[in-house]
């Protein structure tokens, strides 16, 4: 059914529209504008949001899980339960990410999420790689045993078991034999990401060079900045080519230093990530992840060493950490948690931006950020009015 959102605070999210309406037609949109510019056609099931929000549905470029699920699960369901768990949330564009493991369960997992991306249109778009090229001095809360040696024909395995949907593969560009996959994957349109790297600047600028646009969970599993060696820190923070994903919980870096990446790269140079693990929206607990027991308290996630695994937050909330902790204007944050995420993926011709023959995928929220209703291409996914 057709609809029709009236009295909505519209985000583009480029402008807001202050006394808005946004009419949808099949999957996509046929009109938006001020209430008294738009025409409601005849028989429009019509919404009025009494002042909320209405905004692009999320894109986030880095999930793991959520709602008791991880990607990696070995069974039919697990996808299908995060999809449902993320369009509570307003997620309407998401990349599963699967870690490095031993190279069948690896695939196993690869296969498993591709066949549900290519069997159903949802909100899992393709596949984010953490890994498993990465450098083992800097593999986080993954098991070091699990990361692989660069090879050609390793990656061309792998990428060949996911039919087309490895979306961005995070890899270290200072791996010895690197480059050659870094070329494959580039020309196989691959986004590649600088992560879990302890490259220096030339290797960054080496690296920018071969098809690196990006940067994983930014300051994370990588070199602190230093002044006399600059690293993956400093090149993200120069380097325009190269968009930064931000986990904004307030855990993993400090507010104060998301203060400054946004003073640096602006709004258009930050991605709104979460990097959610299967304990996102659920009870503090021990649980697995990446093949080990984790602990959440008070929302953090924790390997038996200190080692931060994962988060456990959703994107809404990293939209209210960078306008209440941040200062972040509301549009500027929904262009972060949208639009830069489309733009990363390159459709945002059609996904992260709210105009007239655009994708229908939108989020409704509230004053506090509270998702209300999650539309994908034209569908109600979820409504709490």
């Amino acid at each position: 059914m057709d609809l029709a959102f009236t009295n909505a605070r519209i985000i583009t999210p480029f402008r807001i529209i202050a006394h808005g309406t946004l009419v949808t037609e099949g999957s996509t949109i046929a009109a938006i504008g001020e209430f008294a510019d738009v025409a409601i056609p005849a028989g429009v099931k019509r919404v009025d949001l009494g002042g909320m929000w209405l905004a692009p549905g999320f894109i986030d470029l880095l999930v793991h899980g959520g709602g008791g699920h991880g990607f990696a699960d070995p069974n039919d369901t697990a996808v299908e339960e995060i999809s449902h768990f993320y369009l509570r949330h307003g997620t309407t564009g998401l990349l599963a990410a699967l870690y490095s493991k031993p190279e069948d369960a690896l695939m196993a997992d690869v296969r498993r999420v591709a066949d549900f991306v290519l069997r159903k249109r949802s909100n899992v778009w393709g596949i984010h790689l953490e890994g498993p090229f990465i450098n083992s001095a800097l593999h986080g809360a993954m098991k070091a045993e699990y990361i692989w040696k660069p090879d050609l024909e390793a990656w061309e395995r792998l990428y060949s078991a996911s039919r087309g949907t490895v979306r961005l593969m995070t890899i270290a560009p200072e791996l010895e034999g690197v480059e050659q996959i870094m070329r494959a994957a580039a020309r196989h349109g691959v986004v590649l990401s600088i992560g879990h790297s302890a490259a220096t600047y030339h290797d960054v600028l080496n690296a920018i060079d071969n098809g690196a646009a990006h940067v994983t969970h930014m300051f994370n599993a990588m070199r602190p900045f230093h002044h006399r060696e600059p690293g993956v820190v400093l090149g993200a923070l120069l380097h325009n080519e190269l968009k930064i994903e931000l986990i904004a919980d307030g855990i993993h870096v400090h507010p104060a230093v998301m203060k400054l990446l946004y003073n640096v790269k602006g709004e258009g140079g930050i991605v709104l990530i979460t990097d959610a693990i299967r304990a996102s929206g659920m009870p503090d607990g021990e649980y697995s992840f990446m093949d080990q027991k984790i602990t959440v308290r008070q929302k953090r996630a924790y390997l038996a060493d200190g080692t931060l695994a994962g988060s456990t937050l959703t994107m809404e909330e990293a939209v209210k950490t960078m306008v209440r902790q941040v200062d972040v204007p509301v549009p500027s944050a929904l262009r972060m948690a949208s639009f830069n995420g489309a733009k990363v993926l390159g459709i945002s011709h059609r996904k992260g931006i709210l105009a007239v023959g655009k994708d229908a995928d939108l989020v409704v929220l509230d004053q506090d950020f509270g998702v209300k209703m999650t539309v994908l291409e034209g569908e109600i996914k979820h409504s709490a009015l």
